[in-house]
């Protein structure tokens, strides 16, 4: 528990370090000059304020949520495995994109301004299908739901793999977006993250006690008056929508969800009050950073920034068991 007040300076120690490194390094001392209005080189203002900081805030923001939202899946269905693209979500999500440009191809041009519709309405609707098959009268049966969304994650990466290989679109672009990219995002993509990302942090941090009290076992939840039912559907409806709107700007972004929560518990203890929020802060620590990786190893090409969350978090997660992983 004392470890919890170092996240905070971590936090903001990594924000300078991003912003520093890139194709152009540029100074801490020159980023925090930049940031406190006290430089007058305009170029070093233009990478931070127009190319840097929007893609950083965006990947602290994709990083927080999901590494909350998998702490909570992980609660809700009782797997400490569980991660938010696991339940076939960002596979929905990149089949919408992967249509909307076949269409774009064969029908026209239109179908490319669709791109962030399709996306995100095939994300919803690959969440939607297993909490359809797993409901049985008004339970939701945890164990058919987590198969359930891996089916539906194979079946919709089978179609995409289907319509990649009719496409006569550059596979590499297409590869780039399914491994998760920040890559030209703006203020504008900000906006449209950062609201379901506050709300999703702000709705589970609201319902910790009952978060803990299902940690407990469903009966015991029940028992202490929690309706463990409705807590299990509100909750993975409101995650799954925001795990959308994530994907659909920034493409399937793995491990986050599955390693944070677990590194969080860790430090801070498996109390949901504590919880959530170190899952925030190390969540928003970490993605920006193996984004900067992603686009520093080998400048001036750019890794899609899902390679470097996987080659991190794999030997993470080994560890994690090798050394026995916490119960949720």
């Amino acid at each position: 528990m004392k470890n919890r007040g170092v996240l905070p300076f971590l936090f903001i120690i990594f924000v300078l370090l991003n912003l520093s490194f890139g194709s152009v390094k540029i100074s801490i001392i020159e980023v925090l000059k930049v940031l406190l209005g006290l430089s007058n080189d305009a170029v070093a203002k233009r990478i931070i304020f127009d190319l840097r900081l929007p893609r950083v805030v965006s990947s602290m923001i994709v990083g927080s949520g999901l590494a909350c939202i998998g702490n909570t899946f992980q609660g809700l269905l009782k797997n400490p495995l569980i991660d938010p693209y696991l339940l076939g979500i960002s596979a929905g999500a990149s089949f919408g994109t992967v249509l909307s440009l076949f269409l774009g191809e064969l029908i026209g041009t239109f179908w490319f301004k669709k791109l962030y519709i399709l996306n995100f309405l095939f994300a919803i609707l690959a969440s939607f299908i297993p909490l359809m098959i797993a409901k049985r009268g008004k339970r939701v049966l945890i164990t058919e739901l987590v198969l359930a969304g891996v089916v539906i994650g194979t079946l919709f990466s089978s179609a995409t793999i289907l319509l990649i290989v009719l496409s006569r679109r550059n596979i590499t672009h297409i590869s780039t977006w399914l491994f998760g990219s920040f890559s030209g995002l703006g203020w504008d993509d900000v906006t449209v993250m950062v609201i379901p990302a506050l709300i999703f942090i702000a709705i589970s941090y609201a319902f910790w006690n009952e978060l803990n009290a299902m940690a407990l076992g469903e009966e015991e939840a029940m028992v202490s008056g929690v309706n463990t039912e409705r807590l299990k559907v509100f909750l993975y409806i409101i995650g799954s929508l925001t795990t959308a709107f994530f994907v659909s700007r920034t493409g399937a972004i793995g491990f986050i969800g599955l390693i944070v929560p677990h590194m969080a518990r860790r430090i801070v203890g498996a109390n949901y009050k504590h919880s959530i929020p170190a899952s925030a802060m190390i969540g928003g620590i970490i993605l920006p950073l193996c984004d900067t990786l992603s686009r520093s190893l080998f400048s001036p090409t750019e890794l899609p920034v899902g390679v470097i969350t996987a080659l991190l978090g794999a030997p993470m997660m080994i560890f994690l068991l090798k050394s026995g992983v916490k119960n949720v």
